[in-house]
């Protein structure tokens, strides 16, 4: 989300500064609706955390995109079309294949990624075939 950031237009770099988005909680991963929540048809209702859609590195000042999952995204302060617009615009720019990365996956691959700057989703795979997996995670906190 780096590389996002760093290749969108300075105009455009310079509307998002200050915008913020809030990201549906009422859905997990797979877009399955969580228990105690209400199904939303309307992004402005979202129920969620609230970010800036720039993210800045506390240690490095490096910039990056920050997008939480499209479904019921809404940026605070415009009306539905134009949040709708710019995030379509923002996800059309980010998920760019010049800009992606696709693992070629090997027996005995390990693959670490910030999760702070980084969108992942898994493709299709064969359900017959095995997957054998460790998640690890390390916390950035003092």
């Amino acid at each position: 989300m780096y590389a996002a950031y760093e290749t969108l237009p300075a105009a455009l770099q310079a509307r998002i500064a200050d915008l913020q988005c809030v990201h549906d909680a009422s859905r997990n991963s797979a877009g399955e609706l969580r228990l105690g929540f209400t199904a939303n048809t309307d992004p402005r209702d979202t129920v969620g955390a609230l970010h800036p859609l720039v993210s800045v590195d506390a240690v490095t000042g490096r910039k990056s995109l920050y997008l939480g999952r499209r479904r019921n995204a809404y940026i605070q302060g415009l009306s539905l079309e134009d949040s709708e617009a710019l995030l379509d615009t923002l996800w059309a720019h980010a998920s760019q294949a010049h800009l992606t990365w696709v693992q070629q996956w090997q027996p005995g691959d390990l693959v670490c990624w910030n999760n702070h700057v980084t969108m992942h989703r898994r493709d299709a795979f064969d359900p017959t075939a095995r997957r054998y997996m460790h998640r690890t995670q390390v916390s950035s906190a003092a």
